[in-house]
């Protein structure tokens, strides 16, 4: 609980409007007691027009119009908190550390940005609001029966232990059943995530079937989650209705025999009647609010965890001033939880020049890169740039100083333009556009489209070839205008005649500045100067290529026959 106020605290409730509707819905169970009233007088023999109909019309009217009054606030508040609830998570997953995303299953992640935070918004408005309105109609309610008579409102009271005890087991059924749906739905809803927008791998491995089984079989459990689910609540049902109908009869048993000793009226007896199924109909309430609140308890547990998770400190450090000189890696260790990669890790990218980082899979080339983007932070040693130290820096300005380009080349679910211009803080016209794209050689096929630069690529990019993304990527790279340019094997998935155009590109506007790659084949490699040789976590030879190439058996396989002709 005490993390779930933390939550409520940070997202920032709707007090306004919950006061409202709390004072709206006091109002209607006033208003209500006196249309139960005067209902009561004309079940009793007494329709004098003016004395009772009148008045009974005039209560049912207002009560109306406050009920529609107190859902739409009601409503309003739900949409609110939703809201808030919704920006703090969303907040706090983008702040988050590059680690946090490589250790969940980020897809999962729509589950608790949507079904998780409507079931705690619903639980705000629908579960504790209301239990303190149902509390204040419960208390004067009581207190109307009192005033008839004071043993008939004790022996009313008396009634209702079995209905709270049956509330209470019932919430412990639930909790469990409930909340192992909602996770069996948000397993459902990543694989559908993950797999809808893997169509071409699906296809090319004729992995239809596969697929079919594995989303069949989370559907199979969320299924028989959901059955489960459904049986206890099917067969609770029965239960409350055993119970309220033993505790009508007791009620129309109890109030007859008042009146019959003439403790209270004919009319008090029938208002005696309606009210003490009004107080049932709250109790009833009472107890789907602890199942409520107990099978939000997972939804609650969920986007808690996610909220207490450590922010990365984007602004903690000195902003970072305009860098030069070499990169150095200086004593530096780190690992993948347990696993080390790095172990006392000394390297130096010289600066002005192209260094391509090469190496077997698992050497670490990537993660050197990512630690330079500071999405990691080594356990110990230094990276510097210069005379700088990075690690003392923010991220946020030391990121703002670097370019990278990964392999993915991700896009987003845009047009052209906002792709190209995503992360670049400045204003760009269509000329500088059309000049980078042409440095890239995908202009000409922009210029093609109907709608040019406003054309949707499709979510990740789906219209467009792989090749295509990492040409818009490295455009997008060349917008932000850094000293230093770092590529994850950035066109891997580009033909030679395009690699050459891009790597034209890339040498003309990093000509004298830091260029860091990391590549897999001979036309990339050869537009190294510098090159290092990864094995394990280890740098096993480094230096121009050409004395590389006379020391390392590895270089000289991946060039090949060709040699450094270039």
């Amino acid at each position: 609980m005490r993390r779930f106020f933390s939550l409520l605290w940070k997202a920032g409730m709707p007090w306004f409007w919950i006061v409202g509707y709390i004072a709206a819905s006091v109002l209607l169970t006033n208003v209500g007691i006196s249309a139960t009233e005067y209902t009561a007088k004309m079940f009793a023999g007494n329709v004098d027009f003016f004395g009772v109909i009148v008045p009974f019309l005039a209560a049912s009217i207002v009560s109306m119009l406050i009920a529609s009054v107190s859902g739409i606030i009601g409503g309003f508040c739900q949409a609110r908190i939703d809201r808030n609830l919704r920006r703090v998570v969303w907040k706090k997953i983008v702040h988050l550390p590059f680690g946090f995303y490589q250790s969940q299953q980020p897809k999962e992640l729509i589950s608790r940005m949507t079904t998780d935070i409507s079931t705690i918004s619903n639980l705000i408005v629908n579960v504790f609001v209301s239990a303190i309105i149902s509390l204040y109609s419960v208390i004067l309610l009581f207190g109307q029966i009192g005033s008839y008579d004071k043993t008939l409102m004790v022996t009313t009271f008396l009634l209702l232990p079995l209905q709270v005890a049956i509330g209470a087991i019932a919430g412990r059924l639930k909790f469990g059943l409930t909340d192992e749906v909602n996770q069996r739905n948000a397993e459902l809803t990543e694989g559908i995530a993950q797999r809808t927008g893997q169509a071409m791998l699906i296809k090319s491995f004729s992995a239809e079937e596969k697929e079919k089984q594995t989303i069949g079989e989370r559907t199979k459990r969320y299924y028989q989650a959901y059955i489960r689910n459904s049986w206890v609540t099917n067969l609770i049902n029965p239960v409350y209705t055993i119970v309220a109908a033993l505790q009508f009869i007791l009620i129309v048993m109890i109030g007859r025999r008042f009146y019959a000793n003439g403790a209270i009226s004919l009319v008090q007896w029938v208002a005696f009647f309606a009210f003490a199924n009004e107080i049932i109909t709250y109790l009833s309430a009472y107890t789907g609010y602890w199942t409520s609140l107990k099978t939000a308890q997972g939804a609650t547990h969920r986007v808690s965890d996610i909220v207490a998770e450590k922010d990365e400190n984007l602004t903690e450090g000195r902003e970072a001033g305009d860098f030069s000189g070499d990169i150095v890696f200086d004593h530096l260790d780190f690992s993948f939880g347990e696993k080390p990669l790095f172990r006392d890790l000394n390297l130096t990218i010289p600066c002005g020049q192209a260094t391509a980082v090469i190496g077997r899979s698992g050497s670490g080339k990537t993660t050197l890169l990512n630690l330079l983007e500071r999405l990691y932070d080594p356990e110990s040693g230094d990276i510097r740039i210069g005379s700088e130290s990075l690690l003392g820096l923010s991220k946020k300005s030391c990121r703002e100083k670097l370019t990278y380009i990964t392999q993915e080349s991700i896009m987003l679910n845009g047009t052209i333009r906002e792709n190209l211009l995503f992360g670049i803080n400045r204003p760009v016209d269509d000329e500088e556009l059309d000049a980078v794209t042409e440095s890239v050689q995908i202009k000409d096929y922009i210029d093609q489209l109907p709608e040019g630069y406003e054309t949707l690529v499709g979510e990740d990019g789906s219209r467009f070839s792989g090749g295509q993304k990492q040409k818009l990527a490295a455009a997008r790279g060349m917008l932000k205008k850094t000293d230093y340019f770092l590529m994850d094997e950035a066109t891997a998935a580009m033909d030679a005649e395009a690699k050459d155009a891009v790597w034209q590109a890339v040498s003309t506007l990093m000509k004298g500045k830091t260029t860091l790659y990391v590549a897999h084949d001979r036309q990339t490699v050869l537009k190294a100067d510098y090159v290092v040789v990864m094995e394990e976590g280890k740098v096993v030879d480094q230096g121009p290529i050409e004395t590389v190439y006379e020391t390392n058996a590895y270089l000289r396989e991946l060039i090949g026959e060709g040699g450094l002709d270039r």
